[in-house]
């Protein structure tokens, strides 16, 4: 094992799968985007050549020889260090293979900043395609948990104390019904993020003569992109966005886990993450069946919030273009991307085999439980009392329950008022959880329904994520990476 390049976390052979996939690993690979890089001069090229602006021979060549893996990548890497152009080198070796006649019209009139962004719009689109494959699939599971518990009853709970009946499944439904909104601004997002660029140095198209407009169009289509209306070279809001909507998607992961980690509590041992056997919670204490899942997805949540809070920088920019929004941005995208990616992961690992333990639920509900009536007893007892009269009159008694230490059901019992209104038959129905769930099941149902719609049916073993990288060996590992052995 060689491992002793690899310094981030994500690259970890001991730890990256507490923090990011394989497949993620793959899109945002470094060579891969170097190879992406040579895709898009190629489409330029070919595209020149329908056009007429380069001939079709030498576009032919420079589309033949787009391959990361004919080039000399000690000299490129060096070619950056000495010429701090990240680039230029890359194109020099390319033509160092190429034929003169070719080599003359590689990079024809574009401008760097047109290549990188356009390719990283095609890398965000493969990591945008694992993402929505991946919602989908959470969306399909939490669907079937929120349906299949939208009647099981528990403590509803406010400012984290017991407040009213509630279900579970209508607490899966809320999660559910973010996700579903995110998905919604992933549609929303996608044709202004997949946007391609190819408008020279300041944006103007000066340098590819009449056919600026048509080639931009070609271009586009060609790599299934959208041609915006201008060059978006110093106007970069299209990746604040994408960043924006990492926060959001991250946020919904950690509510859902962190809500998991606080009623897997043993005081409170409602649910508990997927646990084997085999798994250690402490070096010291072999008891321990810690929620540390649940907790890595909050921990990759605030690694995305961090990225997510530096977007504003890539806002400001100064006059047509300034480069160090896109050098914050290779950094900001690729961990927001993979961090996602993993809390994706592991959101779904969460979901599949989340243990819910009913009986607990019921127990803990029926202790709470006169408690949790004072509403429904309120509004009961307001018809013959008024409300202001019956809020004040359950107020005392439940605050003498609690200071006296004394249990809120007899309290009630040995109360005239409420014993003029209620006989001990009606008043032990009325504190019963299950008859005070309002509309929680048809609430439930229907947001299981829809999150079942938008999945689509998805199957219960994961779809196939993005295309395989071309530098990627039978067995799942870059050609070109020597470094990273296992």
């Amino acid at each position: 094992m060689n491992c002793n390049a690899l310094a981030h976390i994500t690259d970890s052979c001991f730890f990256r799968h507490g923090y990011t996939t394989d497949e993620a690993r793959q899109i945002f690979c470094q060579y891969r985007r170097l190879q992406r890089w040579l895709e898009v001069e190629a489409a330029l090229a070919v595209t020149q050549a329908e056009l007429g602006v380069i001939p079709g021979a030498a576009a032919a060549v420079i589309a033949d020889q787009a391959q990361l893996d004919r080039l000399d990548l000690a000299a490129v890497a060096q070619g950056i260090q000495d010429t701090d152009h990240s680039l230029i080198p890359l194109l020099s070796a390319w033509q160092a293979i190429l034929p003169p006649e070719a080599a003359r019209f590689l990079h024809y009139g574009a401008t760097t900043q047109d290549i990188q962004d356009t390719a990283q719009a095609l890398e965000l689109r493969d990591a945008l395609q694992a993402m929505e494959r991946d919602l989908a699939r959470l969306t399909h599971i939490l669907a079937a948990l929120a349906a299949r518990h939208a009647g099981t009853v528990m403590i509803g709970r406010t400012h984290t104390q017991p407040a009213l009946p509630f279900t579970f499944g209508l607490k899966v439904a809320g999660w559910l019904d973010e996700l579903l909104r995110h998905q919604q601004r992933l549609q929303e997002l996608r044709p202004r993020l997949l946007s391609a660029q190819l408008f020279g140095g300041v944006g103007t198209m000066a340098s590819f003569g009449a056919t600026g407009p048509e080639l931009l169009a070609r271009f586009s289509q060609r790599l299934g992109l959208t041609a915006p209306a201008c060059a978006w070279h110093a106007s970069r809001d299209r990746l604040a966005e994408y960043l924006a909507w990492l926060h959001l998607v991250n946020g919904t992961l950690a509510r859902m886990a962190n809500e998991i980690t606080q009623l897997s509590r043993q005081e409170i041992g409602e649910v508990e993450e997927p646990f084997h056997a085999g798994k250690i919670g402490s070096s010291t204490m072999p008891h321990k069946r810690n929620p540390e899942t649940c907790e890595q997805v909050v921990v990759l949540f605030r690694l995305v919030r961090a990225c997510a809070a530096q977007a504003g920088d890539l806002l400001v920019s100064e006059h047509e273009r300034d480069y160090r929004a896109v050098r914050l941005e290779w950094a900001l995208l690729t961990d927001a991307s993979l961090y996602t990616c993993g809390g994706l992961a592991l959101a779904i690992r969460i979901a599949d085999d989340l243990t819910v333990h009913t009986e607990r639920m019921r127990r803990n509900a029926a202790a709470a439980a006169p408690l949790l009536a004072s509403e429904t007893l309120m509004f009961r007892l307001a018809e013959h009392i008024g409300k202001p009269a019956a809020h004040a009159l359950l107020y005392d008694l439940a605050m003498r329950a609690a200071a006296e230490g004394k249990d809120f059901l007899a309290l009630l019992l040995d109360d005239s008022t409420i014993r003029r209104h209620f006989d001990e038959e009606a008043l032990r129905q009325a504190v019963a959880p299950e008859q005070y769930t309002g509309h929680a099941e048809r609430l439930c149902r229907a947001i299981a329904q829809a999150a079942a719609a938008a999945a689509g049916g998805v199957p219960h073993a994961p779809p196939a994520g993005p295309p395989a990288c071309p530098l990627l060996d039978g067995a799942g590992k870059c050609r070109l990476d020597t470094n990273h052995t296992e």
